[in-house]
């Protein structure tokens, strides 16, 4: 049986409940830590190495992967492609995200992950969501696969030199059909290793759940396997993630429940503090109001009809963030004219908090009721008292995974699951 690893997609070495939670995994057990370059622009590596460095006897699995130009990697780019590096196979998305898997960009990421997980070397070292190059202009896989055998041939050559131990990929499409477009596809990456003679390739990390199911599917272009077959026959390291966020056509469905973070929710209280806001908000529009555009003309503000509607229905925090961070702060900013004081934003900041708590609730009622669909078609066991996340974690350990990585940002997340370290 498999074992679940601590994921450390949004941990940071600026949180004091982060640093809880991972020593309490290690203490617990957990063997294997997944964290990445960009995760929290460097943070993530940083917490880990600061809690492996105080405590010498946890020696856990260490991987990290590389790839994402995000955050402090832009101004990184800039300065290789000034000396001539990294140049080549740029995969300019956008002005906040760009992608590489180019040696010279891959040999800087190891470097600056070494340095903020204070090793010398790592034990897997894997290629992150390489995939997006089909965002790029006039893709095609020829291309796709020649950019990762280079990135291969880098690889053997890191771990000749002792940085790395082992190596793989982190692919979301490694799920996809076999005939689609931009699948990634592990036969061909399997054929690419034998030509270039590669010893090290060790793991394959996807997106597996109780929706997602692509990994135990039949691939049937080159035989009857599936990919975690195909791992398994090729004696590699299959790691999951995203076990509990389930994408579908339409949304997210989160594979876990929150009632403690809801179950004391007042919704009088609640309606009574987004009133509060309006009103504090119209008076200041009111004060801004000339003859052309009066205080009546505020519930008719575009911004102030979509808001009124979407702060206690979104379905996710991170939904939350955006519409609050995105949206409602900078009219919320526009309508004061300057910074607004501590005292001044505090209600707004309440409000929402207010609102991340409806997300968790929403996102709950549509796991409850996933989960009993589950329970009625045979995916999960029919047990009412057990956490659902827990559930569906053991269900796909059941299946032959090696590793099912979970986020565990806190103790209690960590306790859940401590017995499958």
């Amino acid at each position: 049986m498999g074992q679940v690893g601590f994921g450390s997609y949004r941990v940071s070495i600026r949180s004091k409940e982060h640093r809880q939670s991972l020593v309490k995994a290690l203490e617990a057990g957990c063997s294997l830590i997944d964290t990445s370059a960009n995760y929290t622009n460097g943070e993530s590596e940083e917490l880990i190495g600061s809690v492996l460095k105080e405590h010498p006897n946890f020696k856990p699995i260490i991987v990290t992967k590389a790839g994402y130009i995000q955050g402090s990697n832009l101004a990184l780019i800039d300065e290789l492609n000034a000396k001539n590096l990294a140049v080549d196979d740029l995969v300019d998305i956008s002005d906040t995200l760009k992608h590489s898997i180019h040696p010279d960009f891959l040999e800087s990421q190891l470097t600056l992950s070494l340095k903020r997980l204070q090793r010398d070397s790592v034990d897997y070292f894997l290629l992150h969501n390489p995939e997006y190059y089909f965002q790029g202009e006039n893709p095609t896989q020829e291309e796709y696969y020649a950019r990762l055998k280079k990135a291969f041939i880098y690889c053997e050559e890191e771990v000749t030199k002792g940085r790395i131990k082992h190596y793989g990929v982190s692919s979301n499409n490694f799920t996809l059909p076999i005939n689609d477009p931009q699948v990634t596809d592990l036969s061909k990456i399997l054929m690419i290793l034998g030509e270039i003679g590669a010893k090290n390739f060790k793991m394959v990390q996807f997106p597996f759940n109780l929706i997602e199911i692509g990994a135990l599917e039949k691939l049937g272009d080159y035989g009857d396997e599936s990919l975690l077959e195909l791992c398994m026959q090729n004696n590699l390291l299959s790691v999951v993630n995203r076990p509990l966020n389930a994408f579908t056509q339409n949304n997210l469905i989160r594979l876990a429940t929150y009632e403690d973070m809801y179950k004391d929710l007042d919704e009088k209280k609640a309606e009574a503090l987004f009133e509060k806001c309006m009103q504090i908000l119209k008076d200041k529009w009111a004060e801004g109001s000339d003859e052309m555009t009066t205080a009546e003309d505020f519930n008719e503000v575009s911004m102030i009809k979509q808001f009124t509607g979407l702060w206690n229905t979104l379905q996710t925090p991170d939904a939350v963030e955006q519409v609050y961070f995105g949206h409602f702060f900078p009219f919320i900013a526009r309508v004061w004219g300057k910074a607004l004081t501590p005292v001044e934003s505090q209600p707004f900041y309440d409000l929402m908090e207010i609102s991340q708590i409806y997300s968790r609730r929403n996102l709950s009622n549509k796991a409850i009721e996933f989960k009993k669909q589950a329970q009625q078609i045979g995916l999960l066991p029919d047990e009412e008292n057990r956490p659902f996340a827990t559930m569906a974690i053991e269900t796909y350990l059941d299946y032959g995974f090696d590793y099912v990585l979970v986020g565990m940002k806190k103790p209690e997340y960590v306790d859940q699951l401590k017995h499958l370290f």
